[in-house]
C-alpha cells in the first residue's frame, strides 16, 4: 500500500467518523444514549441514559416555592424523593392510590382527619394504645362494614355529647373498652384540635 492510499483511507475514515458523529449530535440525551448503547452491545440504555422527565415544564410557581424554600427544605424534599425511588413499584402504586383516594375525600373530612393527627402529637403510650386497638379493630372488619362504622363515628360528632355516649354504646368494640379507654376513645374522635388527652 503505497503513501498516498494510506492517506486516502484514512481521510474517507476520518469523513465517515465525523458524519455519524454529526448525525449523533442533534438527537436528545436518550436517543444518544440508546446509540451509544447499541454500539457498546447493551440491551438497554438505562445504565447510561438519565431518567426522562415523566412530566412537562415546571410552572412558574412551583419553580418559586422552590426557590423560597431553606435548604434544610429542599433537603428533606430530596430524602422523600430517594426513598421513594428506593420503593418497589408495588408499593408507589398503594401510596399513590391513598393519595388519590385522600383527595377524593371531601374538604371536611380531609380537615378532620389532620386535626386528629394534631390531637396523637399530644397523646401519650397509653392513649396511642387505645387509638392503635381502634385501628387495628376498624382494618379488621369487612370493606362494607366498615365503611358503615365510619359513617355511624361521622354521624355522632354532630350528636350532644349524652346522646352520642348512648349511641356509642351500641357499638359492641366500645362496649369492650374500660372506661379510661372510652375516655380516649371518645377524645380522639372528637376533640378539637388543640384540646389534651382524657388522662393528662
Amino acid at each position: 500500500m503505497t503513501l498516498r492510499t494510506c492517506r486516502f483511507a484514512r481521510t474517507i475514515i476520518l469523513a465517515v467518523f465525523l458524519l455519524s458523529f454529526g448525525i449523533l449530535l442533534p438527537l436528545p440525551g436518550t436517543a444518544f444514549a440508546d446509540v451509544l448503547a447499541r454500539a457498546a452491545g447493551e440491551e438497554a440504555a438505562e445504565s447510561i441514559a438519565p431518567d426522562r422527565p415523566r412530566w412537562g415544564p415546571i410552572p412558574p410557581e412551583r419553580l418559586e416555592r422552590w426557590r423560597a424554600m431553606s435548604p434544610e427544605e429542599r433537603e428533606r424534599i430530596r430524602e422523600r424523593y430517594r426513598r421513594w425511588k428506593e420503593l418497589t413499584p408495588e408499593q408507589q402504586a398503594r401510596i399513590m392510590e391513598r393519595k388519590r383516594r385522600w383527595r377524593e375525600l371531601p374538604e371536611e373530612q380531609r380537615s378532620y382527619l389532620r386535626d386528629r393527627r394534631e390531637l396523637m402529637k399530644d397523646a401519650g403510650p397509653e392513649d396511642r394504645v387505645v387509638v392503635r386497638k381502634f385501628f387495628d379493630r376498624m382494618h379488621s372488619l369487612p370493606p362494607g362494614v366498615r365503611s358503615a362504622a365510619r359513617q355511624k363515628i361521622w354521624e355522632w360528632r354532630s350528636l350532644p355529647q349524652g346522646e352520642r355516649e348512648e349511641a356509642m354504646r351500641s357499638w359492641p368494640f366500645y362496649r369492650e373498652l374500660s372506661e379510661p379507654e372510652r375516655e380516649t376513645l371518645r377524645w380522639f374522635l372528637f376533640a378539637r384540635p388543640g384540646e389534651r388527652p382524657p388522662r393528662e
